[in-house]
């Protein structure tokens, strides 16, 4: 069996959340702040209230993702 990419992974669970309602996938860009730190960089990110909980009981992971802007809005049309 081919080992799926990250993307084609997150692609079905957005699917799957948009099919059944659920929230497998959640995204959010609320860029709150940025700091250079000894080990690269530090960065803090807004998310839903719940979030915090989900990270504690392990039952979700963080994914940071950045993403070229000029690139996303040209492919979004916006």
């Amino acid at each position: 069996m081919e080992k799926k990419r990250l993307f084609q992974i997150l692609d079905e669970m957005n699917v799957s959340d948009i099919e059944n309602g659920t929230k497998l996938v959640s995204v959010s860009s609320n860029f709150i702040a940025g700091d250079t730190v000894k080990a690269g960089s530090k960065i803090t990110m807004g998310a839903h209230v719940g979030a915090i909980n989900e990270l504690m009981i392990e039952k979700v992971i963080p994914v940071l993702l950045l993403v070229d802007k000029e690139t996303y809005f040209k492919l979004t049309g916006e």
